[in-house]
Parts: C-alpha cells; structure tokens; sequence
C-alpha cells in the first residue's frame, strides 16, 4: 500500500460517540461483570482517566481493531461522563505518562481468546495509592463484538468509577424479546409451549424477490469484508459487473485508486493505481467513455491550485490513462433523460467553483465541455456546493435532482433548480475536502471546502425511486470536516415530495463515507450494498485503517 502521509481531511477529528442501544443477538456469547476495589467508593474518584494502549493476548490477526480501543473508549467516556481522558500514545510508559499528565486514574486493557470469541479485560489503577480502583470485564463472540461491547463497559465505568447514574441502562441492550416456539420446544424468553399435533402447513408461497412482486426493502444484514486499506478511503463506486453483481468495485483515497473484485461474499485487491503526494483525487466516478461496453474511470485530480483531471481507459483487465489533462472538476450524472452524463464545472479562483455546470463531451480522445445544464448555480444550494453530490432523479413525469446541501440535509431540486424539499436528518458524509483562495488573515489559512459523496439513486420496479447514502449523527461542537458522532447505510423510498426510511445498517462509530449498489441500476431481495469506511483516519500516533464493508439486502 502507499505509504503513509499527515492527513489533511482528519486533521481536527475527534468523534463523540454517545450513547448507544445494542441489539440483542441470538446466541452471542456475552459476558460482562464488575469487580470494583475497596479503595474508594463508586463517585469518590475525579472524572480524569488516561487510557493505555490495550493489549493482544492471542496469535488471531485482530491487532488493528485493538489499536483503536482506547480512543473509541475515550469517546465514549467523555460523552457519558464528561470526562477529561488522555489517551497514552503507544511507546511512552503508561503510568509515567498519567502521573505527567496529572490524571489520578489509569486503564489498562488487554484482548485475549476466549473459546471461539474473546476477553476485554481492563483494570484501573488510583495512581495515588497504587490500589486498583475497579476490574471491568466483557466478553465477545467475534471480533466485530469487541467493539459493540466497548458501549456496555463505557457505561460499567461511568456508573462505578463516575457516578453517572442510569449509564449502564443507556449502553446496556435490551433484554431479548419473546418469540414463539414450534410445539415442545424452549421459547426465547424461557416460555414453553404445549405439545400438541399439528396438521402439515401447506407449502409456502415464494417469497417475493422484486418490487414488482410486492417486496420492500427492509433491512441491511453485513455479510462481509475486504482486508485491511492503509488509507482513508473517501468514496465507492461499482466498476464492470454481471447480472448477480458480481464484478468491480473502485475505491480511492488522497493519491492512490484500489481495484476489488466482487465474488459472492468475498471482496478481494485486484489492482491499483497511485499517483505522487502532491495529487489529490476529489473523486473518481466509472461510466463507459468509448461505447465498448466496459466502464473506464473518470478522476478529478487537484495538483496544488490546478486542476488535472484524467481518464483510465479500459485495456483488457486493466486501465491506461488518456494522454492530456480536464482542467474541470467531474461528476457522472446516472440515468439523467435515460443515459449516463458526465458533467463538469470550471475550478474557481476565490471561490472552489467557477460557472455553469455542463455536460461533457467524448471526442474519442478526450471530454470537452457542452451544452449548459438547467441548474442555476448563483442561488444556493448550488452557488454554495457546486457540481459534487448532485444526482438526477425521476419525479413523476419530470426529471428533478437530488441533492446534499451545505447543511448535509438532502434536498429535491425542481427542474428549474429551485429547492422542492429539504430532508430533517442529515446525509451524505463528509470525509475529505479541498483548500482554495488565498490564506485567511484572520484564520491564517485558506479556506477548505467539503466534499459530499452523491446519493445513489436507483429505480424500483413500480416507478418508485431508491436512494442509498450514508446517514450522520453529530455533535454539538462537531463542525469540522471528517468529525461525527456516529454513521450508518440506509435505503430511503421516494414518498411524495419526501422519503421514507425503509432499511439501514446498524449505528456505526466508524465513518461511513461513500456507498454503491450492486448490481446497479435497480435494487432487489438479494441486491449487495458496498461501503467505503474509514475505521482509523491517520495521525502521529496511528496508521490509517480503511476497508470495503458489504451488506446484503432483505
């Protein structure tokens, strides 16, 4: 992988996570007790904790999701408790470090096997005295757990060690609900139901599989995951597939573009293409240029102040980049009046966009820019968001767009460009951006504007109109760029002048930052959803994580 650079996008992150409700999970092995010290009473210590890095006491390959335990517990401590935590970077002794820093307590953690799953073991220490002030345990039936379960022991410590009352009621999971069982057989809840004959039940009917047949989207099930990135990768989109969906996803991050190939299940590195540091790719989009019936790339690329957007032909099972440059910034509008467009606006001087949108033009060597498109881009939303998150989406007998505007609430512009609908919750997550214009005196930097991944839209088979994007959750103080509380995938259905949720993965602390439907072009029982998630941004004391996340539709 490319090696690892400062990061621009991640620069003032901190998430928050808040609190969480789990979800029960039928035969979950999950274990969670708490021994606390005598040395002190549960309120008696001050709300000031250090975290040290945990430690891997298997031989399983889990030493990245270890790696960012103590932040994601720090995060959740600090929403639960209001407390101040210092998290020890990895080399500096722990307790040298607290007792520097002047924080009374710290933890410490370890990860070790416990039958198929594993143990969080964690003790904290009154630096004071040297005593323990409290030994909290938990329990997880994989790795994906470990992290799930890091909201029930953030609560155990609140409660204990703070005083925070009610915080393991707000991080604790529901007790599971009663379901039903057939004649004889042990209930989930403890219930036992009689056992009395039964006739046969006629043979079911087939389960709906399309819209047209009577089937909604309901819910999003993770059914995979690629290996581990070394970048922040900023967005997806679906490359070459067959009728099952099977095929090509694309991914990228600051310089570098990754290639997976899609199998079933599995999500595996085919290729990639990197450019130098001083490169920056605002985004990547597939569309086939050439009408040869293979997708190419079309990347927006930022050097410096200039723009050198190109374009990766398809050549066999790989891509060769186009001679010559797009001073444009480059989004492809899918399905606009039953075809593929690309569409492109002029890189501003003082502002990050400059002029009217077009459509773009293949001459069989290059795009270059044509005809105009009716979207007024002196009146917000646009005049504030330019080319990038804009989609086509059919609305009746017209063509509208849809939009994420500066506020990251979804809008429906009319065909005029005049705002139709503005949605309540937020979308389309931010995890990277671009600087323009000159430096700010009063800031003493130049200005960064955000960049919004699209929604994908994608027909039903009654006329009803799909949308995927990735939904936030923020804090009150989380105002830069790449900062959120909590993300996920959802699936919204066009009602009206609005949409109604209709499935969605669970809450995540992860981000969420780009998500493509497969196969593309309609939605499915069965269909996969593939997302683009940062799991760690870079800094000084960390490696940059991403993967590919798949779900599958039900």
């Amino acid at each position: 992988m490319t090696p690892a650079h400062p990061s621009v996008t991640f620069r003032d992150m901190r998430p928050i996570p808040g609190p969480r409700v789990g979800r029960a999970v039928i035969g979950a092995a999950l274990v969670l007790s708490c021994v606390l010290g005598s040395s002190a009473s549960a309120a008696g210590y001050p709300r000031r904790i250090a975290i040290a890095p945990f430690s891997v006491l298997t031989k399983d390959d889990i030493g990245a999701t270890v790696s960012v335990l103590p932040r994601l517990l720090s995060s959740r401590l600090m929403a639960l408790a209001g407390a101040d935590v210092l998290v020890v970077p990895p080399g500096k002794p722990p307790e040298e470090a607290a007792k520097e820093a002047k924080y009374p307590l710290l933890l410490q953690g370890t990860v070790s096997k416990l039958g198929k799953g594993y143990s969080v073991d964690t003790t904290v220490t009154d630096l004071s005295t040297g005593g323990s002030a409290g030994a909290f345990f938990a329990a997880a039936a994989s790795e994906d757990e470990i992290i799930q379960q890091l909201g029930v022991l953030s609560g155990e410590i609140a409660e204990k060690l703070f005083g925070v009352q009610g915080a393991i009621r707000a991080t604790a999971p529901p007790p599971p609900a009663y379901v039903p069982a057939p004649p004889g057989v042990q209930s989930i809840g403890g219930a036992t139901s009689a056992a009395a004959p039964m006739a046969a039940p006629p043979p079911a009917a087939p389960a709906p599989r399309t819209l047209a047949d009577g089937w909604t989207p309901s819910s999003l099930k993770k059914t995979g995951h690629s290996d581990k990135i070394s970048d922040e990768l900023y967005g997806v989109v679906a490359g070459d597939q067959d009728e099952e969906g099977n095929g090509e996803v694309i991914t990228w991050g600051r310089s570098s573009i990754y290639v997976y190939t899609v199998k079933g299940k599995e999500i595996v590195p085919f290729t990639r293409i990197v450019r130098g540091r001083q490169h920056h790719f605002l985004n990547v989009e597939s569309v086939d240029l050439d009408g040869d019936g293979k997708k190419d790339l079309v990347v927006t690329d930022l050097q410096g102040d200039r723009l050198v957007s190109f374009l990766m032909m398809r050549k066999g099972a790989g891509f060769v980049e186009q001679p010559g440059v797009i001073p444009y910034h480059l989004v492809v509008l899918r399905g606009w009046n039953g075809k593929d467009v690309v569409a492109g606006q002029r890189h501003g001087l003082n502002e990050p966009f400059q002029g009217k949108i077009h459509a773009m033009k293949w001459d069989g060597k290059m795009l270059s820019e044509g005809e105009k498109l009716p979207l007024d881009t002196n009146i917000l939303p646009l005049s504030a968001g330019g080319v990038y998150s804009l989609t086509p989406v059919r609305t009746g007998n017209e063509w509208a767009w849809l939009y994420v505007d500066s506020d990251e609430h979804l809008r429906i512009l009319d065909s005029k460009g005049k705002s139709a609908y503005r949605s309540r919750d937020k979308f389309g997550a931010v995890a990277d951006g671009f600087e323009y214009a000159e430096v700010s005196r009063l800031e003493g930097r130049r200005p960064l504007f955000p960049l919004r991944r699209p929604p994908r839209v994608v027909a039903g088979g009654r006329g009803d109109s799909f949308v995927a994007v990735t939904e936030i959750r923020k804090g009150v103080l989380q105002t830069a760029v790449g900062t959120i509380e909590s993300s996920r995938v959802v699936i919204l259905q066009m009602e009206g002048s609005g949409f109604a949720e209709r499935a969605a993965s669970p809450r995540s602390d992860f981000f969420y930052s780009g998500v493509e439907l497969l196969p593309a072009g309609g939605i499915r029982r069965g269909s996969r959803a593939i997302a683009s998630v940062i799991e760690q941004p870079g800094s000084a004391f960390s490696d940059r994580v991403s993967r590919l996340h798949m779900f599958q539709v039900e």
